[in-house]
């Protein structure tokens, strides 16, 4: 096994395979030359770069140099594109030996390695870009490109995904991707749009056929060493390469009139994996912006809003925003859906204070139940109240008539009077009573 070989095996992203593989063979082209006929690395061509990778450990070069050299000569290239050549070629090399000293590690980044991030001006990428461009791809193109758009699926994710991987019966459909092609390696599942299992379902009425003819046609790429085998076995959706992927989208822009290239990194503005950036802005729209970011792999909210949202939540919200990312409505039509989406929404707010407004409502209609019940109660103690005074009335009446030829029972009966009277006034029977012999008394001095 080769060293590229064996240090491969330790990493299952297939995305951090390609990436090493590619920054090692741009590196030994640099130091031997190019290796390649073509732009794209031929099969026969692989041993050939393992080989040279070997050899390079037993040539006792001077590593540093090579390294400062090589990254002067990729310094036009997008600043991160260089630092992330330089991240796999300093790894890849220190596990076969070959460190930077610490003081020649800082030279190559404060000096070599260009500053920044993206340089690469994109241009705008819409609803009526995209509706142009897939009027100018086939049934698989089309296909492919709503599966990026409405899924946010990466492109070689979207490669990846197999027969088995797909449910387009579910609403809205489901495509699973696994954690050893996704960028963070966590298994997670995304939906696509209505318009897309349509394309999808057209696609798979030819798949067949287009793979049988495939094979055919790669039959003689292979007798010359230029290709792999292809069998008619492959079980991915789209079993294609990312290059005829991106070949097909290439021409599709240049059909459609929106291909440009960028004046300083020569690369296209428009790209597939703007199609992500695309997804994630179009549903943030309308939902929380958790859910697209989670549904298309970003590691913080992948693990953070599934913990937050059930499947059901995450397939709800998709659908509330599907229409933003279906992409052959017209616009009259989507405009007016977002309308309506929009109004809905505020309908539901304003439905969501009415029915905290009606809880209210019916907890104060509840409170003066019991006032009324109270008043009642009271009430009925005050009639009970007036009906003992009277009674005791005609008590005081009998016992004053029965007194009335003896003094001294009159003088007790008049100090138990007068007690009475003042626990009365003070209130110990109650504000009734006391206010109605105020006002009796004042009336008898009136009088």
């Amino acid at each position: 096994m080769s060293r590229l070989q064996e240090f491969l095996s330790d990493y299952q992203n297939a995305s951090t395979r390609t990436g090493y593989t590619a920054s090692l063979r741009s590196f030994i082209d640099f130091v031997y030359g190019s290796q390649r006929k073509g732009t794209r690395v031929a099969p026969d061509e692989i041993e050939r770069y393992e080989i040279l990778i070997d050899q390079y450990f037993k040539d006792n070069r001077d590593y540093q140099k090579d390294v400062k050299e090589f990254l002067k000569s990729i310094n036009n290239r997008a600043p991160l594109s260089v630092r992330q050549t330089f991240n796999c070629l300093r790894e890849f090399m220190g596990v076969n030996g070959l460190d930077l000293e610490k003081k020649e590690l800082r030279r190559i980044k404060k000096h070599v390695i260009p500053k920044g991030g993206v340089r690469t001006v994109e241009r705008e990428m819409d609803v009526e870009t995209l509706r142009s461009i897939l009027t100018h791809l086939d049934v698989k193109g089309r296909a492919m490109v709503l599966c990026l758009a409405s899924g946010g699926m990466r492109l070689n994710e979207l490669l990846a995904v197999t027969l088995d991987d797909v449910d387009l019966d579910t609403i809205p459909a489901k495509m699973i991707i696994r954690g050893n092609t996704a960028k963070n390696g966590h298994d997670r599942f995304t939906f696509v749009s209505a318009e897309c299992v349509s394309a999808v379902r057209e696609w798979l009425k030819v798949r067949d056929q287009y793979l049988a003819l495939s094979v055919k046609r790669n039959e003689g790429f292979v007798r010359n060493g230029r290709s792999k085998a292809k069998t008619q076995n492959d079980t991915r959706l789209f079993p294609y390469s990312d290059h005829i992927a991106i070949t097909m989208w290439e021409h599709a822009l240049k059909k459609s009139g929106y291909h440009s290239t960028d004046k300083t990194t020569g690369r296209s503005q428009i790209h597939l994996h703007m199609l992500r950036k695309f997804y994630i802005s179009q549903l943030s729209l309308l939902i929380s912006k958790e859910i697209p970011e989670a549904l298309c792999g970003h590691a913080g909210y992948l693990t953070g809003a599934y913990r937050r949202y059930t499947a059901a939540q995450l397939a709800e919200g998709y659908r509330k925003a599907e229409h933003l990312v279906t992409i052959a409505m017209p616009k009259q039509i989507h405009e007016l859906q977002t309308e309506f989406q929009e109004r809905m929404q505020s309908q539901g707010v304003i439905l969501e204070r009415v029915v905290a407004e009606n809880v209210e409502l019916k907890s104060l209609i509840q409170k003066q139940a019991e006032i009324s019940r109270d008043l009642i109660f009271k009430n009925e103690e005050l009639t009970k109240s007036v009906d003992d005074l009277s009674e005791l009335s005609g008590t005081f009446g009998k016992i004053i008539r029965s007194v009335a030829g003896d003094p001294a029972s009159a003088m007790v009966l008049q100090d138990g009077l007068s007690t009475f009277r003042k626990d009365i006034l003070d209130g110990k029977f109650g504000p009734v009573m006391r206010d109605r012999l105020v006002q009796r008394e004042a009336e008898h001095n009136t009088g």
